[in-house]
């Protein structure tokens, strides 16, 4: 049995992720209440959408995820605030449109756009899934800090005006007649919320965040009618349901953004179930009720498992998967297929077929596939991408085939490094011929050297570790004349894994 210290135990890594959740929830709960109130339930996700499409429109306009964070920031804050600036003065008066679907068609008009956005971008699968899961497990203190700062300041402007945020959100008709200006305060609510939301979607997504704001507050609101009290059960609920789910997803591997999510509606639903029987007249026939409702959802799951397609051949199922029209299948194929080696000789041919693949990541994955399995047979194939268009499947095929030791492709690479546009790879290329004991990559390092620029000293320092020499960077005619008097007396030196001069007498 566990102690309870091993219960409550969470590594280093997990207690900012943890910290990140706490401080959510406790600035959601509050703001969860007021959105309840007004019935714009999906106005967080609205604009947490607005907040994402100011971002990704930031990274078209050049600014770098994760390296012009202010920037980036900015440009996702004002958007907000415009969104805002557009739900308040949208909001009729009778509701003649319901407010909730003028949010509902600005969420779908704005994740349209980020999607246009977005196909304009190389990134843009990527970033799309970043929007949606955030970046809670890689949350660093500095964040966590500024984030709860943020939210400290929003929450004392809410309490020093919560007078009049409370009589809009819970009468605004009698708010209006008593002077407020609705739609200034509907403003200043909106921008506060925008704020807290520009901040949230960037750690946790967009999808916790919405679960944060509404799931403890409903919750809450189940359990108790008193304002004070609901606050109390979200923040508590919400804090502990918080420190379950990223210890969960510490020890089974479950993405913490989706696995707080679905406890959050667990929770719901006891609670849902609790206020059932609590205020239900005769809480047998409640309880009878409960244990059907629990009995028509076995069944259900029951049926679904049953109906379920009976399970592939492993293999064939990997192999229909590397024909799918979806990277991410063909991609997960090629991983998966090192552990059917045995039957090799069935699915190489279309594994190899994947070199030509339209998706530089998939050719990529297949060149990983080909250096875990020292597959020399497939050398030529791969000696072609040594010219792909694509620089990341280049600097791959060269670790290829340095990885299987493809020693008669030296030659070849040597010739891809003459053509090669980018100086880094040109000098990744030719360490790779070394390594594959061909000399005559020598003199392509030293005109490296030679020509000066930013890469020069790499190239000297691949050339120092690969040939005995003892001369300095700045020592190029030396090693020069060392070359034209020893080229053709050098030998590879396989326990130094060097060249070396294989007589005494050696040319200056």
């Amino acid at each position: 049995m566990e102690s309870l210290e091993q219960i409550f135990y969470l590594p280093s890594t997990m207690v900012w992720p943890l910290a990140a959740c706490l401080v959510l929830t406790g600035i959601h709960v509050y703001l969860g209440v007021h959105v309840i109130a007004r019935k714009v339930i999906f106005v967080d996700l609205a604009l947490a959408q607005i907040a994402a499409l100011g971002t990704v429109i930031g990274v078209l306009l050049g600014y770098e995820v994760g390296k012009d964070t202010t920037p980036l920031y900015l440009y996702s804050l004002a958007f907000t605030i415009f969104g805002a600036f557009v739900f308040s003065v949208t909001r009729m008066k009778g509701e003649k449109v319901p407010h909730e679907a003028i949010i509902g068609i600005v969420y779908a008009v704005t994740f349209a756009a980020t999607i246009l956005v977005l196909s304009q971008s190389a990134l843009g699968p990527q970033e799309l899934d970043h929007i949606i899961k955030g970046e809670l497990l890689w949350v660093q203190q500095d964040v966590v800090l500024k984030t709860a700062a943020i939210y400290a300041m929003v929450g004392l402007f809410h309490f020093a005006f919560r007078k009049k945020f409370m009589a809009i959100s819970f009468d605004s008709v009698q708010a209006e007649a008593s002077g407020i200006n609705v739609r200034l305060w509907d403003f200043l609510f909106y921008m506060s919320f925008g704020f807290v939301i520009t901040s949230s979607v960037a750690i946790a997504g967009v999808f916790l965040v919405f679960s944060y704001l509404v799931i403890p507050a409903v919750g809450a609101m189940l359990l108790s009618d008193r304002l004070g009290t609901r606050l109390v059960i979200g923040w508590v609920g919400g804090s502990l349901i918080s420190f379950i789910g990223v210890k969960l997803s510490w020890n089974t591997g479950l993405p913490t953004s989706p696995l707080v999510v679905v406890i959050l509606a667990f929770a719901l639903l006891l609670s849902g179930a609790y206020r059932y029987i609590k205020f239900s007249p005769g809480k047998a026939v409640a309880l009878r009720n409960l244990a059907a409702a629990v009995g028509v959802v076995g069944v259900f799951i029951a049926g679904v498992l049953l109906l379920r397609k009976p399970l592939e051949d492993p293999l064939e199922h990997l192999l229909h998967m590397l024909s799918s029209r979806l990277r991410t299948d063909r991609q997960a194929a090629l991983l998966n297929l090192v552990d059917h080696t045995n039957t090799k000789d069935r699915w190489m041919p279309l594994a190899l077929e994947t070199l030509k693949d339209d998706d530089a990541e998939v050719r990529r994955s297949a060149l990983d596939l080909l250096a875990k399995l020292r597959e020399t047979s497939a050398t030529s194939q791969i000696i072609e991408l040594l010219k792909d268009r694509s620089g990341e499947v280049r600097r791959k095929a060269v670790e290829t085939l340095r990885s299987i030791d493809a020693g008669h492709s030296a030659e070849n690479l040597i010739e891809a490094a003459k053509v090669e546009d980018d100086p880094e790879i040109k000098i990744h290329m030719l360490e790779a011929a070394l390594e594959l004991r061909d000399r005559n990559a020598i003199p392509a390092l030293i005109e490296v050297i030679e020509g000066g620029g930013l890469f020069a000293h790499d190239a000297f320092e691949h050339l120092r570790s690969h040939v005995a020499i003892d001369f300095r960077m700045n020592e190029i005619g030396k090693v020069k004349r060392w070359w034209k008097g020893n080229s053709d007396r050098l030998r590879w030196d396989e326990q130094k894994k060097m060249f070396i001069v294989s007589v005494r007498e050696r040319h200056p």
